[in-house]
């Protein structure tokens, strides 16, 4: 990147299955003010505000970004990569900032599904209406394809899948922006019904709302503050067509092809080149366990047939790398905010001002982002030292 760009402010409301008595307005006021506060910045130094808001029919409600998040005065532009939404929406804000266009851009993510009755129905139709439509492609049965594919081939179980998802739980006792938060044991995990096999309800992520903000900035703004750094950053698309991405080259379902290229022009930019060695926390964007195990890889923390073993050590405690201190999205899923919320995390680690949740000797931290059918994937490298 020609010109550095920093996260200077974060702010989150808190994450609920439902905001009965707020609406979308004030959530993004309250998530804007704690970001433009924690920046020390007002709406007059910001020169442009990106709003995410994934597909109008996860809330039920058209274009409700235009009357909650854009502000007259300031250029606006929204954002929709589904579940990658609020990390796309940072990566259009590191080109705006470090072409020049801007000095400071707040970039506010906002989800409202809880008000819908619709919102499974509307997962449930992101695949191809006609190659695929005669296998029952759902969000769920996708995702248990991918863990059984992992089973296979890489030697997880089913106990990985509760024992990960009991670890997320254990973390996310220390977020204080989840309203109600999970508590229970792999064994409970193991012992819920299965959705399809060998997902289990207590694995999925629950529905959440709420709003997400941070507020980027150029380098001369950043200067004397406790920011973080971004060190690098990139996106990648791909076909949403499941049957495309099966069988090729570039890898299987279970290898992210995108997530793999993301990681690798994100790390190329931080000069990383031993991940395993060089990054000290991750906040994987994973609704799931296994969808959690698949980024491992793809993020070139372990080798291709060292997930499971990497799996122990986190279980354990004994890994160096912390993965989803917060908790993750396994356990609170605002989904046009959850990739937003990745970076927010992973921000405030590196900055030591995480509370609860904040772990020790965290310099460089990598959040990722999946939105669609996984064909959208974003990687974002932040530090506390200035590239």
């Amino acid at each position: 990147m020609s010109g550095r760009v920093a996260i200077a402010g974060v702010g989150q409301t808190v994450y609920k299955r439902r905001h009965e008595d707020v609406n979308s307005g004030e959530l993004v006021r309250r998530a804007a003010m704690q970001a433009l506060d924690d920046a020390g910045l007002g709406m007059d130094a910001i020169g442009l505000v990106i709003g995410g808001v994934a597909p109008d029919a996860l809330a039920g409600l058209n274009h409700m970004d235009l009357g909650a998040i854009a502000r007259p005065g300031i250029p606006y532009f929204r954002v929709n990569t589904g579940g990658a939404t609020g990390s796309s929406a940072v990566l259009a804000a590191i080109s705006w900032i470090a072409s020049g266009r801007c000095d400071a851009v707040l970039v506010v993510a906002l989800e409202r599904m809880g008000h819908a009755s619709t919102s499974q129905k509307v997962f449930n139709s992101i695949f191809d209406p006609i190659y695929e439509k005669d296998i029952s492609v759902t969000t769920i049965s996708m995702v248990a394809m991918r863990a059984t594919m992992l089973m296979q081939d890489q030697g997880y179980n089913q106990r990985h899948w509760a024992e990960l998802t009991a670890k997320n739980a254990r973390a996310a006792q220390h977020n204080d922006t989840i309203d109600r938060k999970r508590v229970f044991t792999a064994d409970e995990v193991l012992a819920s019904p299965i959705l399809a096999w060998p997902i289990r309800q207590l694995e999925a992520c629950p529905m959440s709302e709420g709003a997400c903000a941070v507020v980027l900035t150029a380098e001369h703004l950043a200067r004397d503050r406790n920011v973080a750094w971004i060190h690098g950053a990139a996106g990648l698309s791909d076909t949403y067509a499941m049957g495309d991405r099966i069988h090729r080259a570039e890898g299987s379902l279970v290898e992210l092809h995108t997530l793999v290229e993301s990681a690798r022009k994100a790390y190329a930019q931080a000069g990383v080149t031993r991940p395993s060695e060089q990054v000290d926390c991750v906040e994987i964007h994973a609704p799931f366990s296994s969808a959690e195990a698949m980024a491992y890889t793809a993020l070139g923390l372990v080798g291709d047939d060292s997930g499971p073993q990497f799996a122990d050590r986190l279980i354990d405690g004994s890994e160096r790398i912390v993965v989803n201190p917060s908790g993750g999205p396994q356990m609170v899923n605002p989904v046009s905010a959850a990739a937003l919320v990745r970076i927010v995390e992973c921000a405030l680690q590196v900055r030591g001002t995480a509370g609860a949740r904040q772990h020790d000797a965290i310099r460089r931290a990598v959040a990722t982002g999946q939105g669609g059918a996984t064909q959208f994937s974003t990687c974002v490298v932040l530090g506390a030292d200035r590239p």
